[in-house]
């Protein structure tokens, strides 16, 4: 067991996690992504199913977390060609010769984007912190964590798996799938390389706070929306939280029809990308919207019923709720540029890809702290926040933050 935190002392985090990842492909009819476009979730597409045309396919986006794999002929047959990245114009053996494809998930099963490892240099989850993901750590990865571990937090269906005599993940190994509040001696401080991964069995998930399901497959988590009416052609699926215009990316503009799970409730935005001006709350399906929504949604607002207040996140005070994580801002009433941030202490923002003094308001779930530093470093005056909070010129905070600290308390 170390002494407690140092506020000079900075320690960059490994791993960033977004709210949201984007779940389907995105194919053009043209080079550098122009044209006609079309969506694609994981599935398999003959030639009339691609939605792009026979032999049209020029270009195409594929996020993290999904392949493609083009056909030169209907039905899957011929020669082949597998993409785990987008690509702005296909070669002259590959434009407009795809006749067929799959998209298929690369992730995990129970993969879940809010799954991850808190581990910190102090017993109590106290300390300096690092978070991680699913994935295999060596000594070099955990930096000045290697061999300075005390304790850490396990949130989702996640194991620690935890090597003492290797750097490189090899040799003898213990595996925790519970929370750690304090190692013994056997592994406190002698912890050099660690595999964190999925457990193969749900059930009662380390220290977070999702009960005894997968929270990967709860359909009754997200709100569906679709870019025709009766619930077809492209949809996305978006769970509790706030979505931008450009976070929408091709379904702004282009949504005519919702499916609202009875736990959860979506307002939008009219012409609007920056979640103010026109709205209308919807919490019941929608199979055609009407004339006044059709392709006019341009910002949107995801929350669970029992989050209180009037979601008012154009201009009120209510941030969007659901979120178990942490989110800056750098405009007041929770507008502007954002960036959700897991627990660990961030040296700089530049850590966050956030610029330096700009945060003006920000949401804080049940649960966690956050800590606002003046200087870079964790150095000058502090600022302790538990709740959601805006209009941080009423306390002198607005625009001066240079590092910071998330700690989940619960």
């Amino acid at each position: 067991m170390k002494p407690a935190f140092i506020p000079a002392l900075a320690f960059s985090v490994l791993s960033v996690f977004t709210c949201t990842a984007q779940n389907y492909v995105t194919l053009f009819a043209d080079c550098n992504y122009q044209g006609k476009s079309y969506y694609l979730e994981a599935g398999n597409y003959r030639g009339y199913q691609m939605k792009v045309d026979n032999d049209q396919l020029s270009s195409f986006q594929v996020p993290s977390g999904l392949k493609l794999t083009i056909y030169e002929h209907d039905n899957f047959s011929g020669k082949s060609k597998t993409f785990s990245s987008g690509i702005a114009c296909l070669d002259n053996e590959w434009n407009d010769m795809a006749s067929s494809l799959v998209v298929e998930s690369t992730l995990p099963p129970g993969y879940n984007a809010n799954d991850y490892v808190v581990f910190y240099n102090d017993c109590y989850a106290k300390g300096f912190s690092r978070t991680l993901g699913p994935g295999t750590y060596s000594g070099a990865q955990l930096g000045n964590m290697r061999e300075n571990i005390s304790s850490f937090s396990i949130f989702g269906n996640l194991q620690v798996k935890v090597y003492t005599s290797s750097d490189n993940a090899s040799g003898y190994s213990y595996t925790f799938d519970q929370t750690q509040s304090c190692l013994s001696s056997s592994y406190n401080d002698k912890i050099r390389s660690v595999v964190i991964e999925y457990r193969t069995t749900p059930g009662n998930y380390g220290g977070g706070n999702y009960g005894g399901g997968n929270p990967g497959n709860n359909t009754d988590a997200v709100v569906s929306f679709y870019t025709e009416c009766n619930y077809r052609g492209n949809s996305v699926h978006l769970g509790p939280g706030y979505y931008q215009g450009d976070k929408l990316g091709m379904f702004r503009y282009d949504i005519s029809s919702i499916e609202v799970p009875s736990n959860l409730r979506v307002k939008v935005y009219i012409n609007n990308e920056q979640l103010s001006g026109t709205s209308y709350t919807i919490t019941e399906n929608s199979s055609c919207l009407s004339s006044s929504m059709n392709d006019r949604i341009a910002s949107i607002v995801v929350e669970e019923r029992r989050f209180g207040g009037g979601g008012n996140y154009g201009g009120g005070n209510n941030p969007p709720g659901g979120n178990q994580q942490v989110i800056i801002y750098t405009d007041e009433n929770y507008r502007g540029q954002s960036v959700a941030v897991l627990p660990g202490t961030y040296g700089n923002m530049s850590l966050l890809n956030f610029p330096d003094d700009a945060i003006s308001s920000l949401q804080v779930p049940a649960g966690f702290r956050v800590v606002i530093y003046e200087h870079p470093n964790f150095g000058g005056k502090s600022y302790t926040i538990t709740e959601s909070k805006t209009k941080f010129y009423l306390s002198g905070w607005n625009d001066k933050t240079s590092s910071i600290a998330v700690y989940r308390d619960r």
